[in-house]
């Protein structure tokens, strides 16, 4: 496939089903992800086309602003869907003489998403996207009909404390965390099932550990969440 103006070939992926995956980058694109060791992430479902499940997106950040360098179109969100998107990247990169190697991704936390990174690019450090762990802890705080009660004056410091447990020096996460889960089964027993949840994903051996999740370290260096990559829906 090509520019109509330029000619230039742009896509760069282009696999089977099951797991399809197509992804378009021009070579100046994959240059700039190149030059750029700093990636981020997303899939979007609203904007995804016809027989697609998702819009995934690549882009790069620098010291001047978020830049969209790879669009491409998921059939599902599977494991192998990822590993032939990220695999493919770096192949068609080569072909061009462009060394693909990212030192840090920040994704939505999602398992497929981080195996796939992990195995294609062993030396990156994936971490999650500040907004979506915020967005986790509070669906389970709904789920397990906490939302009224979250909204009292004793409890609402406690939630805002694990909503910004990303931004504070991770050798204090576990003394802050204790101290919060006590306050909170010492209010009320009903925030059991949420404590429980946050000690099974984020804390000690949990499911994402701690460096994954936490952001102290970017602090004003780079942006925390993926926010940059969701398009408007107006």
């Amino acid at each position: 496939m090509f520019y109509n103006n330029t000619k230039q070939d742009f896509l760069c992926c282009n696999s089977p089903t099951p797991s399809k995956v197509i992804a378009f980058a021009s070579e100046q694109c994959l240059k700039i992800l190149s030059e750029n060791s700093h990636w981020n992430a997303d899939g979007i479902f609203r904007t995804a086309p016809a027989l697609f499940t998702q819009a995934y997106y690549i882009h790069v950040w620098d010291e001047f602003s978020m830049k969209s360098v790879i669009f491409s179109c998921c059939e599902d969100k599977s494991q192998e869907g990822y590993h032939r998107l990220f695999t493919s990247l770096v192949i068609y990169a080569n072909t061009k003489n462009i060394s693909l190697n990212s030192s840090s991704t920040l994704i939505y936390f999602e398992q497929g998403t981080i195996n796939a990174i992990n195995d294609e690019f062993p030396q990156a450090s994936v971490k999650g996207c500040h907004f979506h762990y915020a967005k986790n802890v509070w669906k389970k705080i709904k789920k397990y009909g906490l939302a009224k009660l979250s909204k009292q004056e004793n409890i609402r410091p406690q939630i805002a404390n694990i909503i910004s447990a990303p931004l504070i020096p991770p050798n204090e996460i576990n003394n802050s965390m204790e101290k919060i889960i006590d306050e909170l089964c010492d209010v009320n027993s009903k925030f059991d099932k949420l404590t429980d949840y946050i000690i099974n994903n984020y804390i000690d051996d949990g499911r994402f550990p701690i460096h994954m999740w936490n952001h102290f370290d970017t602090i004003g260096e780079r942006p925390r969440t993926n926010n940059h990559l969701n398009p408007s829906p107006y």
